[in-house]
């Protein structure tokens, strides 16, 4: 190692002695985001969680329309950040461990820094292999002030590798998800078969090359160094190095695989990655191996988020009730509408779709230039023309009534639901209130079907042999 010169007052001398003297004390940076690093990832777990479910209740759900592929690739990251986190969390709390056993060795040095072997009065085998085995508290001291600034970085490159992976796979679905959305577009049968190819080409080559560029980091850029292999490599790894963003932690890694040894890498990351599973089995592991799976709904299980006064969080995705006693003669039932029966409202009513649309700028500029040619009518006439009117609102509202099959104790009764909102967190579908002044004391159930598309995610030509009643939930309740 080069010897700093301490008289040196050239830029690169005083460059050298304040990067020399940050070192000394990056210790206390470690630990101060360290603790805090922490401290956030164990509080805002639980509010990612959270947020999590609401972006995937609002925006993200399951559809078999031309947003498959763009919501697929949502929800493979919001599934994928947990897993980082968990990982983060684990591995700085390895380096706070590190770090404060580092500290202590420090304190024990400034008592006493040599051991006496002779006052333990060794014998055997021991007498020789203990004074050379054993290291001295400032050998240990430097070794630890290594192994944690070096696990500190390790952290920090593994978390940007993952976010690396779900830069590129985020990429590649989105190229299938606009081509897809082009596939869409075009009418021209050849065109289309063409595109679809092309499409299908393209899409294998960016995933082989995506692997390529991943398998290159895992065996310590082994591509690079293939004569011939390297000059193929060399424009997928420019191309991929700017989608993943790994030009910003380029330097640790190339300083880890040149300064330490490659066993030792494989070691630890496969002791971290052994940890990070099993503190997810471990969270998963279920012990009430006779109790059915929670996110069955049928009429043998008592779910309370179906019970609006035992709901205490989460959303309503399917539908839900004031409660589990009905004490008056009629019992609102909400139905969810879900965006995943967007593909199947859009076949039956597509009259509907233009319910949500709102005055656009330009129609409000065009109502008024007509209002000052028509003085007969004013500006809020002329714009209200351009929104649904009423005959739509119920027009669509009697198409969706027929895509629901509502029964109590498997006796059908018409559907007639209308628009809401539930007071829950504002989830937008469906109300109609049950007529259950009849029915006996005692238990009942209610049991709704809808309507559900059972072709293939993508497809062009849809017909109405594609979709059939199938049971959404059942929910039980009791007459008082």
């Amino acid at each position: 190692m080069k010897e700093i010169d301490y008289n040196d007052d050239s830029k690169e001398g005083k460059l050298r002695r304040w990067v020399d003297n940050l070192q000394l004390e990056s210790w206390q940076l470690e630990l101060l985001i360290t603790g805090f690093s922490i401290f956030l990832l164990a509080s805002g777990l639980d509010e990612y969680e959270a947020f999590k479910t609401s972006v995937k209740f609002d925006k993200l759900m399951p559809s078999n329309d031309y947003t498959v592929v763009f919501t697929g690739a949502g929800i493979f990251i919001l599934n994928t950040i947990p897993y980082a986190i968990r990982f983060f969390l684990i591995s700085l709390l390895l380096h706070l461990l590190l770090r404060g056993f580092w500290i202590g060795i420090v304190g024990l040095s400034s008592v006493s820094n040599q051991i006496d072997f002779d006052k333990l009065k060794l014998k055997g085998p021991f007498r020789k292999h203990l004074p050379q085995r054993v290291r001295t508290l400032d050998d240990l001291i430097f070794f630890v002030d290594q192994i944690s600034s070096v696990v500190f970085a390790y952290t920090y490159l593994l978390v940007f590798s993952m976010l690396s992976v779900v830069l590129v796979s985020s990429f590649l679905f989105a190229f299938l998800g606009l081509s897809n959305v082009i596939m869409n577009v075009v009418s021209n049968t050849t065109v289309m078969t063409l595109l679809i190819f092309t499409v299908f080409i393209v899409a294998l080559l960016l995933v082989v090359a995506a692997a390529l560029f991943f398998l290159d980091s895992i065996l310590f850029s082994a591509f690079k160094k293939s004569r011939w292999f390297s000059i193929l490599f060399y424009p997928i790894y420019r191309f991929y190095t700017v989608i993943s963003l790994s030009f910003i932690y380029r330097s640790i890694y190339y300083h880890l695989i040149t300064n330490f040894r490659k066993k030792h890498i494989i070691m630890v990351s496969s002791v971290l990655l052994i940890v990070v599973l099993i503190s997810g089995q471990l969270s998963s592991w279920d012990r009430y191996i006779f109790y059915p799976n929670p996110d069955m709904d049928n009429g043998f299980i008592l779910k309370s988020s179906h019970y609006d006064d035992e709901r205490t969080e989460g959303h309503i995705y399917t539908a839900s009730i004031p409660s589990k006693v009905a004490k008056e003669s009629f019992l609102p039932l909400f139905v969810r509408y879900s965006p995943e029966q967007n593909a199947i409202l859009r076949f039956f009513c597509p009259e509907g779709e233009k319910l949500s649309e709102g005055i656009s700028f330009g129609e409000g500029l065009k109502a008024g230039v007509k209002s000052q040619q028509d003085t007969t009518r004013t500006i809020a006439e002329l714009m209200l023309e351009t929104n649904a009117t009423d005959e739509d609102v119920q027009s669509t509202l009697n198409c969706i009534n027929s895509t629901y099959e509502i029964m109590i104790d498997s006796v059908s009764i018409p559907v007639d639901l209308i628009f809401t909102k539930h007071k829950n967190k504002g989830e937008k579908g469906f109300l109609q209130m049950l007529d259950v002044g009849a029915l006996e004391r005692g238990k009942h159930l209610i049991q709704i079907r809808k309507l559900d598309y059972q072709g293939t995610l993508i497809s062009r030509n849809i017909n109405e042999g594609m979709f059939k009643m199938t049971d959404l939930v059942e929910i039980v309740f009791w007459k008082e």
